[in-house]
């Protein structure tokens, strides 16, 4: 084995991605789901948008997250997932910043954002929808 050289089919870098980032976004919008009314007086708090938009978009993100994150999971539309993923994370880092409390050295959302980007470059990867019959 070279070191410079993959040491498996580059499909399955996209997978690996895809389904950790579907996992993520599953569970924190079934979380957000559990706790709906708490979350829409969380986001109210937050005054980053006004009163009535903030509680759609408080009550949207929950079921998005999940849709986006099954998407990602079965490797469906995932273009569209990635940008609507892009698009909820953007929404987060502009509310929150890059560096968002005092103690983080760092936004895992811009880690994320990067993850939801490359797989509009790179497509789904391995055992997809998207991919169904296509060689690895």
């Amino acid at each position: 084995m070279k070191m410079n050289q993959p040491i498996g089919a580059a499909a399955y870098g996209p997978m690996m991605i895809r389904l950790t980032i579907g996992a993520y976004f599953v569970l924190a919008g079934l979380g957000k789901l559990n706790l709906l009314a708490a979350f829409v007086d969380q986001v109210r708090s937050f005054g980053v948008l006004p009163g009535n938009i903030s509680a759609v978009y408080a009550i949207l993100l929950p079921y998005v997250e999940v849709t986006v994150g099954g998407l990602f999971i079965i490797g469906m539309w995932t273009t569209l997932a990635g940008i609507l993923a892009s698009l909820l994370i953007l929404s987060f880092v502009w509310a929150f910043g890059v560096f968002p409390g005092a103690h983080d050295i760092f936004n895992k959302d811009i880690i994320l954002l990067a993850a939801t980007a490359s797989l509009l470059y790179s497509g789904p990867g391995a055992f997809s929808i998207d991919n169904m019959g296509k060689q690895a």
